[in-house]
């Protein structure tokens, strides 16, 4: 496990938190979200000051500096499809109250490459960058519309994957594109601590076999029937944002529901959900697959 800097951690927990608002923050604020105490931000807020990162305002307000411009920028043409998804992203997060979540897939792995969350609530603990392994049924989002290829190249990634369940991957396949968004159903509450403490150790070897087993070994992981009243407790709704090729280049994720929602409440909240996602893909002239 790597070693904790925690010096690193409040640097990045400063630009996380001058990034989250227009209006930058004074030390008192900066110390009291980093719970720390006020001198212990002087010297760091100094060099960071020095460096350009921040930029203290004559009312004593920090905000982002001109030393972020370019590695912004060079973010950005990394990842230009975030510039249509982020408003969209944000007013999910604000109508449902909910974290909102956007992963892009490289290789077999999905990557976090923004995250919006409700204005009354904490941002989320998870970092950027942090990956998921695309080991079935984890994924579904970024092959349910893709070509047979690539939906049969992403069940291989599963080398114990049986063929009933293989089938049964993609009968859930065929629910998902009629239903136009992907539901994935919470992990059991006394997975949820492990599953926290497992994303957390990048350098084991074992994390992603891990994060497997407990978010996504059950049969019931993907939820395709959203008719009735019975509660269903979710762990994310996604819809896919396509490119100009039709290709799925981000997946849009309404995650961490607070409580159980009926089944026909989920629906919506997934037809919202989708509806934000196309409107982002008309934005960078994506194209829907037509199926």
């Amino acid at each position: 496990m790597p070693r904790p800097s925690p010096q690193t951690d409040r640097v990045v927990a400063v630009i996380e938190l001058l990034a989250a608002t227009e209006h930058g923050a004074t030390m008192t604020e900066i110390a009291r979200a980093l719970e720390v105490n006020q001198a212990s931000c002087v010297h760091m807020l100094a060099a960071l000051t020095t460096a350009g990162v921040v930029v203290r305002e004559p009312d004593r307000r920090y905000h982002l500096g001109p030393a972020l411009v370019r590695p912004g920028q060079l973010a950005a043409d990394r990842y230009p499809e975030l510039a249509a998804a982020r408003p969209e992203m944000a007013a999910l997060a604000a109508t449902f109250e909910m974290a909102c979540f956007a992963f892009a897939a490289a290789d077999d792995h999905a990557r976090l490459v923004h995250y919006t969350w409700p204005p009354t609530q904490p941002p989320p603990t998870v970092r950027l960058g942090e990956t998921v392994p695309l080991t079935p049924p984890l994924g579904m989002v970024f092959v349910a519309w893709a070509p047979e290829a690539d939906f049969a190249h992403w069940l291989a990634l599963s080398p114990d994957l049986d063929t009933g369940r293989a089938a049964r991957l993609r009968e859930q396949r065929a629910a998902i594109r009629r239903l136009g968004f992907v539901v994935e159903m919470a992990p059991p509450p006394t997975s949820q601590a492990a599953l926290a403490q497992v994303l957390d150790d990048r350098a084991s070897p074992h994390r992603d076999g891990q994060v497997h087993r407990l978010l996504a070994e059950d049969d019931a992981f993907l939820v395709t029937d959203l008719t009735g009243s019975r509660p269903l407790a979710v762990t994310g709704i996604a819809a896919p944002v396509f490119d100009a090729t039709g290709r799925v280049t981000l997946g849009l994720n309404l995650v961490t529901l607070p409580a159980s929602h009926a089944a026909a409440d989920i629906g919506s909240i997934g037809v919202a959900v989708r509806a934000a996602a196309d409107r982002a893909t008309a934005r960078i002239g994506g194209t829907t697959p037509n199926w």
